[in-house]
């Protein structure tokens, strides 16, 4: 590996999720688990599907001892997207034209990373393959998706709504992951459900040749009023 990329990749950098983009990321992980998709009125239609989103905000770089910081202040559905129970395949098309729709009337905010959920049927599921965590597939899908929509950002951050069904209703605060990942998501229960947010970065990075886009577990994530909100 080149000693750019190393050293870009171990620098921590922070992710601030806005109060109001939190029932966005939720709902939406929500409403394609528990409730059918269908194609049209008589189609077979499907549950437990992942989907797929965009946030928007604003990039602060590292200055000084600081790190580099990426606020989302929105987020965006694709609807377009093709979704699965196991994957979920985004319209790059659809994309850009957003994109590009946002650069031109709201220059005041820019595309600073995805979202995306992981549906499973019980908690021993996902508490057996740390379903919260990013997929293999993951971590090449978000490198390619930052060089070929948003190269001109050094950092993209790709959130992780990860969500099951509990047998009993119950709630749980808000709290941090265990361990290693403490400062890299949440995980809460609300009703009949728990929910799971996880962070990971994509980045730009100047090698000696051209511009590379790596994948990276280097981010913190932040969202001050989620806790507020479940109390």
């Amino acid at each position: 590996m080149d000693a750019r990329i190393d050293r870009e990749a171990s620098v921590t950098k922070i992710a601030y999720i806005e109060d109001h983009v939190v029932p966005q990321l939720f709902t939406t992980a929500i409403e394609a688990y528990e409730f059918t998709h269908q194609s049209t009125a008589n189609a077979k239609g499907y549950t437990k599907l992942e989907t797929f989103g965009l946030l928007w905000g604003y990039s602060i770089p590292a200055k000084g001892e600081g790190p580099a910081r990426v606020i989302a202040t929105m987020a965006t559905t694709e609807t377009s997207a093709v979704r699965h129970t196991d994957w979920v395949k985004p319209n790059f098309n659809s994309i850009k034209a957003k994109k590009e729709f946002f650069e031109r009337y709201w220059p005041n905010i820019e595309l600073v990373g995805t979202f995306h959920s992981h549906p499973y049927d019980s908690i021993a599921e996902i508490n057996k393959i740390k379903g919260w965590q990013a997929s293999p597939g993951d971590e090449k899908f978000w490198p390619h998706f930052h060089k070929e929509i948003a190269p001109d950002q050094p950092t993209l951050c790709h959130l992780i709504v990860s969500i099951t069904k509990l047998q009993k209703r119950g709630w749980a605060f808000p709290d941090r992951l265990a361990n290693s990942e403490s400062n890299k998501g949440y995980v809460l229960s609300a009703d009949y459900r728990k929910l799971w947010l996880r962070v990971y970065s994509s980045n730009m990075v100047m090698t000696r040749d051209e511009n590379q886009c790596i994948y990276s577990d280097d981010m913190t994530l932040e969202i001050p009023a989620l806790q507020k909100r479940f109390q």
